[in-house]
């Protein structure tokens, strides 16, 4: 038996091929449905690999996944490449386009959350990456409703980053994507955090007055995790 067939070099190599494409989906922001569907295969295809059920992906459809995840096929299958070092091409300052991983509104209440892989409704915005964060997940969201409606009105989109990940303290003056949690129910909402006398609120800004700051620890029956840090906007014109 020569090297190259080895029970365990074959591991070695499906390990990196599975390492190297974990690492594309953080660096570009996408789940493995997202990514596939930009690559036009199965919703499972990047699935299947990840978790070892699709150990021989074909080249071509290894180039087409390599397209969509801004690299090069070379950089999935090259043994001179380290994926603990070496991370391919950086998408991050080219990069044109977002994925928008769900919509977000003000007492909706679901039995889900935005972050969930399964997430079927993909689409992009024309919206750059924001370079004050090179390493940390963006993504977009789109507003429905109207509790933020005096700064994103319905039908806007907002860019947001990865709040652990973006180093930035909790602090008055941010809008965060905010997911409040009452058992298995999550309502995922856009809120501003302001000081309201001395204690830090999350409020929002809306023309209706039915929507009303809460404690940004929760009210007692809800648990409230702070997902992302909006940077901006975008809101595609009627045609």
């Amino acid at each position: 038996m020569d090297a190259i067939s080895s029970p365990i070099v074959k591991e070695a190599m499906e390990t990196s091929l599975q390492k190297r494409l974990k690492i594309r989906l953080d660096m570009v922001g996408l789940n493995p449905h997202e990514a596939a569907l930009k690559a036009g295969l199965s919703p499972s295809y990047v699935r299947d690999i990840l978790r070892g059920k699709s150990r021989k992906p074909t080249a071509e459809n290894l180039e087409k996944l390599a397209i969509a995840l801004e690299t090069t096929i070379d950089w999935f299958t090259s043994s001179s490449f380290d994926p603990d070092k070496d991370t391919g091409p950086d998408p991050r300052l080219e990069l044109t386009n977002m994925a928008v991983k769900g919509v977000i509104q003000a007492g909706a209440w679901l039995d889900t959350t935005l972050f969930d892989d399964d997430y079927e409704n993909f689409e992009v915005i024309p919206v750059a990456r924001d370079t004050r964060f090179p390493r940390a997940k963006q993504y977009g969201l789109k507003v429905i409703g109207d509790s933020m409606d005096l700064e994103y009105p319905d039908g806007t989109y907002v860019s947001c980053v990865d709040f652990y990940e973006s180093g930035i303290p909790v602090r008055a003056g941010l809008t965060v994507h905010v997911e409040r949690r009452n058992g298995h129910l999550v309502e995922t909402t856009l809120k501003r955090i302001d000081l309201i006398d001395g204690q830090l609120m999350l409020c929002p800004r809306s023309s209706n007055p039915k929507h009303q700051p809460i404690p940004i620890d929760g009210d007692g029956s809800t648990e409230i995790v702070i997902r992302g840090i909006v940077t901006g906007s975008y809101r595609r014109t009627e045609i």
